[in-house]
């Protein structure tokens, strides 16, 4: 409202203002002025504000005729001087009103006016046509007012007509030029057309305010008037032609500007045409153009660098020698759509190369139309992406590998949040749990629903570590599983990088290490085939027996058990065999326990058992003895019946030790006393094995210096042709002569060589020795002699013996057929198959094998027809008591009688009188060798005894 009534203020006094310079113009009282700006003025304001600017108008009109028109004489007067401003400020504003609405209505507003017929229009409609209204209106309120006498009222209008228009010719143009729109244009005209009507005015003016007084008498006021208008009319139309002539020259200038922008478009048009031309020949995409029946018509550079086809090889033929046999339908389908006028983007397909190698692309396939907007070709834009296929190739089974990394681990892998909530899990975790995949994905639980109360703490210690660290150190927990179990696991964590909230959870199931653990702890304990208690647990509760019988001021027993002809069974019938002699051997061991005894398995064939003794030692031989009871029932396996025994060794605690090493030594030394004195028997320690125990480790300590210092010698035993008295063969018998001693038999050192495994080098160097020695007794005269060697089963384990053997023969210059080696019926049952190879290969040699002691063992008919025997050997133990006792009498007999229905050589051991020689002579035993004939003696005096024959000892002749 403020502003609206400033708007009225202001507009009345420029129409005041100028309507008094109007009145100026006047050339004598009584005339109407020649201009009259303040109709420019009202018409400018209407056309700016609209209907608003009335209010001002009509006020202004009322100041400025009121001013002129003004009496107060008398009260009619005055009535008269304030209706008659009014009436004419009316007609002045509904002249302004008109105009402007018959200006917006044919030309328009606002309006640069710069076409002729716009000018034209403006001008004629607001000056000339709607000056009408005020003159009309103004001429006849005068009239009626009695200011003007009714002769001269048709000069009074014409009058204000003619003021009206010219002041709308000059002074509208000058509004515009401050206030027209648009403001660019008209502001322009300020210098070509606003001030040129100002000057050519002040001009008019004031040429004729100088002629006035001289020239302007009264008489001629008419004349003045009319040259006065007619120069101000001159002004108004040289205004209108200014106007036209600064439209044209605005159209001009538009019309050039726009042709220069036509011209600046054109070229960049070309320009950029030049450069797409240059991206197209230059650009890696292939950008190929065809018609629409497939035929190339445009190939850039990068279509060669894709395709490898020049653009002249291109260039007229079928854009299918780019596609292969299997897409021809793909291409079909493509060209029906562009035909429609669709684009194709970016589709992937394949394409080949000129040297017919195939590549991956995305095509993009565009029509194009003529200016009817027909489709007349297709543009093809075509980008190689093998790379990037292979590329995602590689990605994928990166991302299949880690996938099927992480659902074959064997680890439980969970991907969810630190609340709880699982949004992934693997097969193991799902095994773990028990839970299935949909109840996972179907969030039917959360991890932490899994976790005992008990351990909240360690799960708040991880959370805190995550949060802090963004991982966490593995910790050992237990959960829930589905069916309410518990499962002990091992849980691992850390957060993906940037997330303070999600990660990924490693579960390990420690079932199976629990239960390996208790397995490893078991065996750590325990035997892996029986069992029974091992060495360390053995050792363990012996201390904790020890420990008790100390406090309690009881004893402990223990029973050292050794299976005898164990090995036997074991070589001859496989390793499955023993092995299930020694599981049933554990069970009837278990079965001899009292209650609170202990038995356990040392290793081997070597058992031992525990007894915390409540009475004397009788307790313990009890125990023993029906031990030894049980192991000699037969066993039973595999379709064989096996029979083998044991032999027992005790010690007490603490008469013959305190701890469990020396107790350990004193039931191992009681046992090895019972296999020497005969097997299957019970012995306890006592001082005196100890003493035998000592000598024998004695003895093996000074054996391993005896073969480096040359301490042993040989001895030599005639074996005799008893019909003729003749030595045919001398058996090498091992004798070991310490210094400043006498010699000590290999009866009391063998076993000890056996067991330390000297034996091998203390048999070669036998063999070699008696070879040798063989070699000089045959050059001496002696051709026929042979040599016999006893055979260590040790010897024959080695792979290289029978080479051995060749190469000492070799060495010696003695014949194979000169050399018997005689072997123990153990050697028999042992790894028979093994032993019958290698025996045969010394038969093979020529050498003779002999079985010594033959009758001690438990060889069978078998054995003896599948290894190649040449000769058997009797025990003396059974020559001994011939013609004394029946059975070994029998037996001998029998011995003989075997030996000659299998073809077999017999010589028999140990004959010592004339009777004995006698009856193995009547038996058919004709080789022995004993104290009868000759006692073993050294190699010197054995070539005495090659020289004389044995003639005397002649059992017929005795």
């Amino acid at each position: 409202m403020i502003r609206r009534i400033g708007e009225t203020i202001v507009l009345a006094l420029l129409y005041y203002i100028a309507a008094r310079f109007g009145s100026l113009m006047a050339v004598s009282s009584g005339y109407a002025a020649p201009i009259w700006p303040a109709a420019g003025i009202a018409l400018g304001a209407v056309l700016i504000l609209g209907k608003r600017a009335a209010p001002g108008i009509w006020l202004g009109a009322l100041l400025a005729n009121g001013a002129i028109s003004f009496d107060g004489s008398n009260t009619a007067s005055l009535v008269t001087s304030l209706l008659l401003p009014a009436a004419i400020g009316v007609g002045a504003t509904l002249q302004a009103l008109a105009g402007a609405a018959l200006i917006r209505h044919f030309v328009g507003f606002p309006t640069p006016l710069d076409r002729t017929g716009d000018v034209l229009k403006f001008l004629a409609l607001g000056g000339p046509l709607s000056c009408l209204i005020s003159a009309s209106v103004g001429a006849t309120a005068v009239l009626l007012a009695g200011r003007v006498p009714p002769q001269n009222y048709a000069f009074t209008w014409g009058a204000w007509w003619i003021g009206d228009a010219i002041g709308v010719l000059v002074a509208t143009p000058l509004v515009l030029t401050w206030l027209g729109q648009p403001h660019p244009i008209w502001r322009r005209r300020r210098n070509t057309v606003a001030l040129p009507i100002c000057l050519a005015f002040a001009v008019v003016v004031g040429v004729f305010n100088g002629a006035k007084e001289p020239y302007f008498s009264l008489p001629h006021l008419r004349v003045a008037w009319f040259v006065l208008t007619s120069g101000l009319a001159f002004t108004g139309l040289l205004g209108a032609f200014l106007l036209v002539t600064s439209g044209h020259a605005m159209l001009i200038e538009q019309l050039v500007a726009q042709r220069t922008q036509d011209l600046e478009r054109t070229r960049q048009a070309e320009q950029a045409a030049l450069q797409l031309a240059a991206i197209v020949t230059s650009s890696d995409d292939a950008i190929i153009g065809k018609t629409l029946d497939g035929i190339i018509v445009s190939w850039n550079a990068g279509a060669t660098r894709m395709y490898g086809y020049s653009a002249s090889e291109a260039l007229g033929r079928p854009i299918s020698l780019l596609i292969p046999p299997e897409l021809a339908g793909e291409m079909a389908a493509i060209m029906e759509r562009l035909r429609r006028g669709e684009r194709i983007d970016h589709l992937e397909t394949v394409r080949l190369r000129k040297d017919g190698c195939r590549i991956d692309i995305s095509l993009t396939t565009s029509p194009i139309r003529d200016a009817e907007g027909r489709v007349t070709g297709v543009s093809a834009i075509a980008r190689d992406i093998s790379e990037r296929k292979r590329t995602e190739k590689a990605l994928r089974d990166r991302e299949a590998r880690i996938r099927r990394l992480v659902d074959a681990n064997i680890i439980g892998i969970v991907i969810g949040k630190l609340g709880g909530r699982i949004s992934e899990a693997n097969e193991a975790f799902l095994k773990i749990s028990g839970y299935s995949r949909e109840e996972v994905l179907a969030e039917r639980f959360r991890w932490t629903d899994m976790t005992p109360p008990q351990y909240d703490a360690a799960d708040a210690h991880a959370l805190e570590e995550l949060r802090t660290s963004g991982r966490c150190t593995p910790y050992e927990k237990e959960y829930t599983r589905k069916d309410g179990s518990l499962i002990t696991v091992l849980v691992a964590c850390a957060l993906f990088e940037g997330s303070q909230d999600e990660g990924v959870s490693f579960v390990l199931d420690l079932t199976e290490r629990k239960l390996a653990d208790e397995r490893i702890h078991h065996m750590v304990g325990h035997d892996a085939l029986t069992g029974l208690p091992n060495r360390t647990l053995l050792q363990d509760r012996m201390r904790q027996a020890i420990a008790f019988a100390h406090r309690s001021g009881l004893r402990v027993a223990v029973l050292f058990i050794d299976l005898d002809y164990f090995k036997n069974i074991n070589d001859s019938l496989g390793h499955h065999v023993g092995d299930q002699v020694l599981k049933m051997t554990a069970m009837r061991l278990q079965l001899c326990l009292r209650v609170g005894d202990s038995v356990a398995r040392l290793g081997g064939d070597e058992f031992v058992l525990i007894l915390p003794l409540l009475g004397d030692s009788g307790d313990a031989a009890r125990v023993a003895r029906k031990a030894l009871d049980s192991l000699a029932q037969p066993f039973n396996v595999e379709l064989h019946q096996l029979h083998l025994g044991g032999s027992i060794g005790i010690s007490i605690y603490p008469d013959d030790g305190v701890d469990v090493d020396s107790l350990m030594r004193a039931a191992d030394t009681a046992m090895y006393h019972a296999k020497e004195t005969g097997r299957g028997n019970v012995k306890f320690f006592t001082a005196a094995l100890n003493q035998a125990v000592q000598r024998r480790l004695d003895i093996g300590k000074r054996l391993r210096q005896a073969l480096a210092r040359e301490e042993f010698i040989l001895h030599y035993q005639p074996q005799v042709e008893m019909d003729s008295g003749i030595i045919f063969s001398a058996e090498a018998l091992l004798r070991w002569q310490p210094p400043g001693m006498q010699p000590i038999s290999c009866v009391d050192f063998i076993a000890n060589a056996e067991e330390s495994g000297l034996i091998v080098s203390i048999g070669e160097w036998v063999l070699r020795q008696a070879c040798r020695q063989l070699k000089i007794w045959r050059d001496a005269g002696h051709p026929q002699l042979k040599i016999a060697v006893n055979l260590s089963p040790r010897q024959l384990e080695q792979v290289n013996f029978c080479a051995l053997v060749g190469q000492i023969l070799d060495e010696a210059g003695i014949p194979a057929t000169a050399l018997e080696l005689e072997i123990t019926e153990s050697m028999l049952m042992q790894r028979s198959e093994y032993n019958l190879a290698m025996l045969t290969r010394l038969s093979d040699m020529g050498i003779a094998l002999s079985v010594d002691d033959f009758g001690t063992g438990y060889s069978s008919l078998a054995y003896l027809q599948r290894f190649p025997v040449h000769s058997l050997k009797i025990d003396q133990s059974f020559v001994r008591d011939i013609g004394e006792d029946q059975n070994d009498t029998a037996l001998v007999t029998a011995i003989i009688a075997m030996a000659a229905s299998l073809h077999l050589g017999v010589i028999a051991e140990g004959v010592e009188t004339l009777q004995q020689a006698q009856f193995l002579m009547a038996h058919g035993c004709h080789a022995a060798q004993g104290f009868y004939y000759s006692k073993a003696v050294r190699a010197d005096a054995f070539s005495e005894l090659i020289a004389n024959k044995f003639e005397d000892k002649n059992p017929l002749h005795g």
